[in-house]
């Protein structure tokens, strides 16, 4: 007995090692950053949205921190159930003019899957005791957004927003046309107004971009493509992006944000080559004013 004594006590010690050395290697896969969703981070970036009171016609226009102009018409304005509005009401409006402020937003530019140039966005609502009004039908509102450097042939979309996804819908017949100040036009509706058209490719042929990472949860990790040359911004949802456009150079930004407010980053710049392409992604610390930066320089 005193002979097993010590063989029992080796079999037990390895078990253990063994056991401990497979919790620790365990414990180390299980190792990989997690972040909150961005959204809270991103409503502190936000172009804030700016209130107008409305009390009397006038000869218009309202004139928004960035130029956008929009000349409200009381007699167009209507409650949903079709009742009339009397003053005072209350404008609101929010502009987006460089991808920066879309980012912030998570308002891309892409129209049924396609790109689009853009001239920029803008949100225009107007409220009367608290309730949202529409235009009455066949009734148009004037709106003219800055530019100093219009394109002609761009288009009056109007932004949907179905389940987080941003989709952009051209109304027929409605379009933008350019002035020495920028981009003019009517619009049928109220809500997200985005001037544009679609963008010109290089080339004709299309391939897909997929994110993953060994380091990184990417589930909260926001994620944008920018193609400058196009003018134009694509949200990646789920890890996989939408068409890229072989030929064109892409921009691409990741942004998460972890438990301790600490920001993290990924960016490239790259061209879109003819064959899909997997990126495995790993986020690095930065600081806000170095990733606002990175935004700007889009």
């Amino acid at each position: 007995m005193k002979t097993v004594i010590p063989f029992i006590a080796a079999i037990t010690f390895s078990s253990f090692f063994f056991v401990q050395c497979s919790k620790d290697r365990i414990e180390q896969k299980q190792q990989i950053n997690e972040y909150e969703p961005i959204n809270n981070y991103f409503d502190t970036k936000k172009q804030e949205e700016q209130e107008f009171v409305i009390d009397t016609n006038g000869q218009g226009p309202i004139i928004g921190n960035q130029g956008t102009k929009i000349w409200c018409d009381k007699s167009k304005l209507m409650y949903p159930n079709g009742d009339s509005v009397y003053y005072p009401y209350k404008v609101k409006l929010v502009e987006l003019y460089t991808p920066k402020d879309m980012i912030y937003y998570q308002m891309p530019t892409v129209a049924s899957g396609n790109l689009l140039t853009t001239g920029g966005e803008v949100r225009i609502r107007a409220f009367k005791n608290g309730q949202e009004l529409v235009l009455r039908p066949n009734k148009t509102w004037t709106i003219e957004m800055p530019n100093s450097t219009p394109l002609s042939g761009m288009n009056i979309y109007y932004g949907t927003i179905n389940s987080n996804i941003v989709n952009w819908i051209q109304n027929p017949n409605e379009f933008f046309t350019t002035t020495s100040y920028g981009y003019v036009g009517e619009i049928s509706r109220l809500g997200w107004i985005g001037c544009g058209k679609l963008a010109v490719l290089t080339g004709t042929s299309f391939s897909n971009f997929t994110f993953s990472s060994t380091t990184d949860n990417l589930q909260n990790v926001a994620i944008f493509m920018y193609y400058h040359n196009l003018k134009s911004l694509m949200q990646v949802y789920n890890q996989s992006s939408g068409n890229a456009p072989v030929g064109d150079t892409v921009k691409i930004v990741m942004m998460g944000i972890n438990s301790s407010q600490q920001l993290y980053y990924f960016y490239q710049k790259m061209p879109v080559s003819s064959t899909n392409t997997q990126l495995n992604i790993s986020l690095s610390p930065i600081t806000d004013a170095s990733m606002t930066a990175i935004l700007d320089s889009l």
